[in-house]
Parts: C-alpha cells; structure tokens; sequence
C-alpha cells in the first residue's frame, strides 16, 4: 500500500465500493420490482371479491350475472308492468332504439310500437299549447278545468292511454334491468344504464297532473285512482326486500313517493270525503308496505364498490396507466400509485370492512344511532386524507413509505375508493328514513280524516291526542322513526299539526322542510328553510291555492 497524491486506493476499499454499489443497485431493483412489479392475485373469498360465485371466464366473480339474477325470473308479459308502460310509451324513458329489439326479447314481447304513443311530457306535443309553467302550476295544488283548459283538454285526450298507465301499476311485477346486463358485453356495474328512470318519473308526474285536476273538479275517487298508482309505482321501481339495488333507483322512487305522498294529503284533506272513499284510502295504504329497503341499497353498492375494484385491477384493457385514466372518470383527478404494483386482496378487504360497518349500523336500534355510527365511519374515511396531508413533512413521509411500501400504496388507493363510494351513504339512508317518516305521517293523516268523518257536528273537528285513535282507526300510536317517540301532534283551530322531528333528531317548531309550513302555519309563498334545521310536517286543513302559484321569493 502506497500513499500520497496519484497513489491507488488499498484493494479492500475498490472492494468496498463495487460491494456498495452493488447493494445500491440492489436496493434500486427491489424497489422498481415492488413498485412496478407483478401483482399477488386476487382471492376469491367473502373478505375480498364478496361474491364467490358465478365466476366469469377471468375466473372472478361476475357481478354483473348476480345482479341480473337479483332482479328474479323474467315475469309473464301479463304480469309485468315495464311491458304495458312500452307499449303506452314507446320508446320508455331513454330506452335507445336500438336497445328495443334486445330489451322486448328479453321481456318477452314484441318490438312494435304502438299507432299513437302518449308523450309523457304534455309539454312536448307541440299540438297542445301547452308550457312548462302551466305544468308547474298542475303539478303542485289543485286544479280546475277553467284555470288550465289546455292541459285539461290534453288530459281527455289521451284519457285512454292514461288509463293504461294505471294498469300498469296494478301489474305484480316490474322487470326491466338495464340492457348493459342483457346484452353479453363485460361491463363495469357503475356505467350499467338506468334507461327507465326518467320515464318513470314523467309517468308519475302525468298521473299527479290528473289526480290534482280531479281533485280541483271535485272527484276524489277518481284521484286516488291516479294517486295509490303513484304509491304502487314507487314500490315496482324498488321493491323492498329483493335483494342488491342501485342506490340511485332507490331515491328516485323515493322522490316518486313523496309526490304521492303529498298528493295524498292533498286529498285528505278535502272536505266530503265519502266513508267509501277514506276507506279506499286507509285500506290501499296499509296494503302498500315499505317503499324501499336500504339494506338492498346497501347490498347494491357493495356489487358497486367491490366491482369497481376488480375491473381496476384486472379488467381495464390496456395496463395500468388505462386503469389511472379510468378511475379519473370517476374522481377529480388520477392516482399515480395504480400506475404500481399493488395489493388488491388489501383494497378489496378494506372495501368490505367498511360495508361490514354500514351493515352494523343498519341493525343499530334507532336511528340516531345508525346515522351516527355511519357518520363516524365518514369521519374515519376523511381523517385519512387529512392525516396524509397534514404538512409538506407529512406528504413527503407518506410519498416515501408508497415507494418502499405496497401495502402502503394499497390502503392509499383504498382510501381514494372509499371516499368516492361511502361518505354519501350515509345521506341516502337519511332519505330512507325521511321516506318512511313521510309514510306513517299520511298514514296517521289518513286515520285523522276518517275519525273527523264520523264524528258528530257538536264534537271537536279532531281528537285532542293520537292515542284516542288507537284502536278504531289504527292499531298502535305511531312512532316517529328518527326519534323513535310518537309523532308530534297539537290540535289548531279547526284542523290539527302533525309533525315528525326530522333528521337531526329535534322538534324545530313545525317548519317543515318543503317551506310551504313555518311555525306550524301555511305561508302564502314558499321560505327557504334549512334541511338541518326543520321538521316533517302535516297541517290540516290545506288552504286553497290560486291558479298560477308565486314562485319562491
């Protein structure tokens, strides 16, 4: 060994060095290998995929079959509601023409279409002169001949064609799944088509224009005909206890029900209702049980969720930057960590952990209790995003622990799919409640009128509690479903207020969340009232509206 200026390094220190850069150059290919690496299969167990069975020819499971096989047999055509509204209204909703052939053959029916299809929409036959604002208008309080002539001529018109409308919600069953699970094409769940959405909406609104326009003519009977087919409708579109459903079915026959249920109430309270009448009511409501169930949302969502999940990992065509791009459709931005290696057994095993959590919640016994224990979950959820994003030291930490870590990377994209698919969960439940909330309300206003009917003319309008109802006109004092006590209710003047909480558990006073009723008392134009803050409210007697009704101020 030599020392001094140009004099070589001992042996052991150019040893020293390639070891170094060895293990450097190890350390490098271990980390491109975890980074970009193959990927640990998927297991095919209730922890990870949730479904074990069928499997597709990928050999996971096929979510789209088991949602197809969640709708039940294909119904008689006789039996079926979505065929009669098809051959009302043809094309139904945003059915595409070239959807028809594939969807009548698999409703069993032929692809012709009717002579003359009813447009749903009044207001897009241009023959009839009739606008948007006069539909407003037929659609909120009822109406006369002379108020609307041209809506109600329409209305005769097409009285037929109507009619078969409300056939079709007398029918049993409504069978009529999205053609992206009819057509045989691998699809992910979250882009299967709702074509029969809207057509059902407009098909509610049209009877809801009749139903108030012969309760403006004074023909009740006529408008609960329309109205319980509205009720039914709702049902069809969702029915409670049938297994996984789209969430988004769900609050649209939600939406459908309140209009029935404000249509309803509407009725009631219009003076010499016959006992024939008031019992048609009381007995087709007690028929008409739960409008949806939310753990079939629920169930819904899971398909939803975990789906999403296998397509990201193993079922996007063109590799994993096609996959970053996907999941960009569905967020704000891409995630640069599907550009990696991961661990899908870990993602889709924090998918299920958290609808496992939203289940418990569900059986919790009251629903305080449910929606808090679902709001903790979202907390959760955010705590992660706020946690990795504390501070620039933070994001660094967390950006080196996703290069050295799969698992770590893994439960990052998790936390990404969570927050796109669970925090409003716990707002769809809300509405499920509200709608069973809205429910017993025009269940109790149903009994309220039918006491009122038999009671002499020297007696009070109306009884002075709920429970001297119990049991000639209902079985048990209902109970407010978001306080879990019975519903709120004050005699007033000649009729009565009616109230349930409402989502945040308190009494506000009787505004109710529609700003039609504040205080407890109508308003002659609609307030703005907070969702948060107000109750649901029934308050008898409704006043007469005139014909054009004031916009919101």
């Amino acid at each position: 060994m030599t020392t001094g200026a140009g004099r070589t390094k001992p042996r052991w220190w150019q040893d020293l060095r390639w070891i170094a850069a060895g293990l450097v150059l190890l350390l490098l290919g271990t980390l491109a290998w975890g980074l970009f690496g193959p990927e640990p299969p998927i297991r095919v167990a209730r922890e990870t995929t949730y479904l074990t069975a069928p499997l597709a020819a990928d050999g996971l499971p096929d979510y789209e079959a088991a949602l197809l096989a969640s709708y039940g047999p294909t119904p008689p055509p006789d039996d079926n509601a979505a065929v009669l509204l098809l051959q009302t209204c043809w094309p139904f909703g945003d059915i595409d023409a070239v959807q028809l052939p594939l969807i009548c053959k698999a409703l069993g029916m032929p692809d012709t279409p009717p002579p003359e299809p009813l447009v749903l929409n009044p207001a897009k036959d241009a023959a009839a002169g009739i606008d948007a604002a006069m539909l407003d208008t037929a659609g909120e309080w009822p109406w006369t001949t002379e108020a609307l002539p041209a809506v109600a001529a329409w209305l005769t018109k097409h009285e037929t064609q109507i009619d078969r409308l409300v056939a079709a919600a007398n029918r049993p069953h409504y069978w009529l799944p999205s053609p992206s699970l009819l057509d045989g094409k691998p699809e992910m769940i979250v882009s299967a088509l709702l074509p029969d959405v809207q057509g059902l909406r407009e098909v509610a609104r049209l009877l809801g224009y009749r139903a108030l326009w012969h309760m403006g003519e004074n023909r009740p009977a006529a408008a609960w005909r329309d109205i319980v087919a509205i009720h039914r409708l709702a049902r069809l579109l969702a029915p409670s206890g049938r297994g996984p459903q789209s969430i988004v079915k769900q609050l649209v026959a939600v939406a459908v029900d309140a209009k029935a249920n404000a249509a309803t109430r509407q009725l009631l309270a219009m003076p010499g209702l016959t006992a024939k009448v008031l019992a048609a009511i009381r007995r087709d409501l007690e028929a008409l049980g739960p409008t949806v169930a939310w753990s079939d949302g629920l169930a819904g969502e899971r398909f939803l969720g975990v789906d999403t999940a296998v397509w990201l990992a193993r079922r996007t065509p063109g590799g994993r930057r096609a996959r970053m791009e996907l999941f960009a459709q569905y967020s704000d931005h891409g995630h640069a960590a599907l550009l990696t290696s991961l661990d899908w057994n870990l993602v889709l095993e924090r998918l299920n952990a958290c609808y496992d959590g939203l289940e418990s919640a569900c059986r919790l016994p009251t629903h305080q209790a449910r929606m808090a224990a679902m709001q903790a979950q979202d907390r959760a959820i955010e705590a992660q995003f706020e946690a990795a994003d504390r501070s620039v030291w933070t994001r660094a930490g967390d950006g080196v622990l996703q290069v050295c870590s799969r698992g770590h990377r893994s439960d990052r994209v998790a936390d990404r799919l969570l927050g796109l698919l669970a925090p409003f969960l716990s707002a769809v439940c809300d509405a499920a409640f509200r709608n069973e909330a809205q429910r017993a309300l025009t269940t109790t206003a149903a009994a309220l009128a039918a006491c009122h009917a038999d009671r002499g003319p020297d007696a009070p309008p109306y009884p002075e509690r709920l429970d001297d109802l119990v049991p000639k006109y209902l079985a048990a004092v209902p109970v407010d479903p978001f306080s879990d006590k019975p519903f709120i209710y004050e005699r007033r003047g000649d009729g009565y207020l009616l109230a349930s909480v409402g989502q945040n558990g308190v009494y506000d006073g009787g505004d109710d969340m529609s700003g039609w009723i504040v205080r407890g008392e109508w308003q002659e134009q609609q307030q703005d009232v907070r969702s948060d803050a107000s109750d649901l409210v029934v308050r008898m007697p409704i006043p007469k509206r005139p014909a054009a009704v004031a916009p919101r101020p």
